[in-house]
């Protein structure tokens, strides 16, 4: 068992049957040299495991235990045949981008943090608004008056970025992407630059609490002045895929798109 992780969530029952599955097949079987994760849950699950992996470049197998499992590359019923598969190296390995986040406070670095989705700036009161400057680059592109922004990778932008109104971008896709929240404005749109270039996002007033949220799981209070820097990080995920998957077709079966 050197060369596999399994990462479960204790809150699913069927997580504790399919990990003993795993370490049974283990026993049988010749391992793989590579080490990989098996992450046996959901989505939010493959994201955590994202996070604190990507720095050793272990790859995930998502087995999708949840109810949408847009992350996972195989269901419960596959798990054998897909170790299988690893074992006899016919696997692929796909990378996505992650962020790298960047907080200063008087122009000192006080926290840092990674995500697979998306960093979202927003209103930590109930009907409050926040005031926002944006900056790509060094250069001021904008202040906005919203209920926050959210800044996205492309494997982000069918998560919250989505329900946000942000555009769906092909994982694939070198690019970043910026989407207000509830702007004061109609002509706040959603923003997609390079890969290359980084947000600045500062906080401007101290009238309303301001709080950061890296993937939904991770949250920090902001001060005003705050400077929150998102750019590409040079981390990856890497994902194990068997080439079978349409990214289109899974958007039409998880999410009903063009329905």
């Amino acid at each position: 068992m050197k060369n596999i992780t399994i990462i479960s969530n204790p809150g699913k029952p069927a997580a504790k049957k399919f990990a003993e599955k795993i370490r049974e097949w283990a026993r049988k079987n010749k391992l793989p040299h590579p080490k990989f994760a098996v992450v046996l849950g959901g989505d939010g699950m493959m994201i955590k495991s994202a996070r604190k992996l990507a720095k050793d470049g272990i790859p995930l197998l998502g087995v999708n235990l949840g109810k949408l499992g847009f992350l996972a590359e195989v269901s419960a019923q596959d798990l054998l045949p897909a170790l299988d598969r690893i074992a006899r190296g016919r696997y692929g390995i796909e990378e996505r981008s992650m962020l790298s986040i960047e907080i200063r406070r008087k122009k000192k670095l006080i926290r840092k943090f990674l995500a697979m989705n998306d960093a979202v700036l927003k209103n930590g009161e109930l009907a409050r608004a926040i005031d926002l400057r944006i900056s790509i680059d060094g250069k001021v592109v904008n202040d906005i008056v919203a209920d926050g922004v959210l800044i996205a990778t492309p494997t982000g932008s069918t998560a919250y970025c989505l329900a946000a109104g942000g555009p769906i971008v092909h994982p694939k896709t070198k690019a970043l992407i910026a989407v207000p929240i509830s702007p004061h404005s109609l002509t706040q749109r959603p923003l997609v630059v390079p890969d290359d270039e980084a947000f600045g996002l500062e906080v401007k007033s101290g009238r309303n609490l301001t709080i950061l949220s890296v993937d939904g799981q991770v949250h920090m209070r902001l001060k005003p002045g705050d400077a929150v820097k998102v750019k590409i990080s040079d981390l990856k995920t890497k994902l194990i895929v068997f080439g079978h998957n349409d990214y289109f077709k899974v958007l039409k079966e998880k999410f009903k798109w063009g329905g």
